[in-house]
């Protein structure tokens, strides 16, 4: 018959497991201390805590511009005045006697290639009313202007009657 010390389950002895028992307590010894050193290296401290330093961008304030006062230009009609007032015009607003001479004018009729129409009209610089006179023909048109009045055509064209 076989003996009677025999067990399913080996039992360690004092002697087996003093070996294991020093090679734990070496490997947690040495996991601590390299994770004590990674946590207070310098180059570790850098990389993982500082911060990005922030970008700052300061605009200066630049110095008052001096103000310069430029005289305002002359109000024009759009057109170089002649030197002496014409004698025949077409679609405008000419001021009598500087543009235009003071006198009696004809047209034919409306220009060709226009809307069939002739205007004109005589005007003064004040008051409630600035039409003097005026007309809207097919035909031939006819009226006489006095210095210091403007005279407004559109759609034919004006000479000087003699």
């Amino acid at each position: 018959m076989p003996s009677t010390n025999w067990s399913p389950i080996p039992h360690a002895s004092s002697r087996n497991a003093f070996p294991l028992v020093a090679g734990l307590a070496v490997a947690l010894t040495l996991g601590a201390g390299v994770g004590v050193v990674a946590a207070t290296s310098p180059r570790a401290l850098e990389t993982a805590t500082a911060p990005t330093p922030a970008t700052v961008t300061v605009t200066a304030k630049a110095a008052p511009v001096p103000t310069v006062t430029v005289p305002a230009p002359p109000v024009t009609s759009g057109r170089a005045v002649p030197a002496t007032p014409a004698n025949r015009f077409a679609d405008g607003t000419y001021l009598v006697g500087t543009e235009v001479e003071a006198g009696s004018y004809r047209s034919p009729g409306p220009a060709p290639g226009g809307n069939g129409h002739c205007y004109w009209a005589r005007l003064r610089t004040g008051g409630v009313s600035k039409i003097l006179a005026d007309q809207l023909t097919t035909g031939a048109a006819r009226f006489t202007t006095r210095k210091g009045e403007y005279v407004q055509v559109a759609g034919c064209e004006f000479n000087r009657s003699p």
